[in-house]
């Protein structure tokens, strides 16, 4: 399926005013939460300057999250994985500091739309998810997902993203992210991609890729099945993490997935879905 198709296909089946919900992170969350989908927890929002003042910085816990609500590709994205030695800030996965206020700096910025195609946005904070062993052994720095295409409530294909040195730990195939495509029914890796090229291994890391299972996998796909009924999107992706101690939680819903994962499952999109959805 190419551009031109997709966008077709979106604008059939896809409501404008599901579109704009999942446009919007946290009141996707909470329409996902009312369908018992589960979804990291929201620790604070912060929709306006006045609100900015009035937070507690203090009591933010060691390592969170902190996120725009209708940014576009993972931009504005805030990371702190541990509070710092003297307990008032945090540092970065890398060890660089972050400030109180950075904290604040950054969350004016998203108020102000900087990471939004709108002219502002609300920002919210989770706790920090940090991946399951399983997938933390398949990547490099950084969160891997789990990519599902779904048509309603049925699933169609399956790929985990895998961060890598040259994609700087992001989990986004057109940075050299890992492709690996994902048997529907076992979660077993089936063949892995990077740049056009097939391949067994991590480059970074030498660990084995194919014929591993992603771990929770029922979980995952249940997940994905709801998040049509509880978005009213018909096709959609729906982007799954798998936390060390959570389990699988929903990341995100997309109203318009790309189409790199024909590539990396070798299956086009055209020949796996169904009839009435595809004309």
């Amino acid at each position: 399926m190419g551009l031109n198709a997709r966008n077709q296909l979106i604008a059939r089946a896809n409501p404008p005013q599901a579109v704009r919900l999942v446009n919007d992170k946290v009141a996707t969350k909470r329409v996902l939460t009312a369908h018992d989908v589960p979804v990291a927890d929201t620790l604070l929002v912060i929709d306006s300057r006045c609100m900015l003042a009035r937070t507690d910085w203090a009591a933010l816990p060691d390592s969170f999250a902190l996120k725009p609500s209708q940014s576009l590709g993972g931009s504005g994205i805030l990371l702190a994985a541990r509070r710092n030695p003297a307990g008032d800030g945090w540092e970065s996965a890398s060890g660089r500091p972050i400030t109180v206020g950075d904290v604040r700096e950054h969350v004016r910025c998203i108020l102000d739309g900087e990471y939004s195609p709108r002219g502002d946005d609300v920002a919210f904070v989770e706790p920090l998810i940090r991946a399951h062993p399983v997938l933390d052994d398949m990547s490099f720095r950084g969160l891997p997902d789990i990519r599902v295409i779904c048509v309603d409530d049925q699933p169609l294909t399956a790929m985990l993203r895998l961060p890598t040195s040259a994609s700087g730990g992001r989990a986004n195939l057109h940075q050299k992210a890992i492709g690996a495509s994902v048997d529907l029914a076992t979660g077993t890796v089936e063949r892995a991609w990077m740049g056009g090229d097939s391949i067994d291994t991590h480059p970074d890391t030498g660990n084995r890729l194919t014929g591993r299972r992603v771990p929770h996998w029922e979980t995952v796909i249940d997940a994905a099945r709801r998040c049509s009924a509880a978005t009213g999107l018909r096709y959609l992706g729906a982007d799954v993490v798998v936390d060390a101690d959570r389990g699988p939680m929903l990341l995100e819903v997309n109203a318009r997935p790309g189409l790199q994962i024909q590539n990396v499952t070798g299956r086009g999109l055209l020949d796996i879905l169904p009839p009435d959805v595809a004309a």
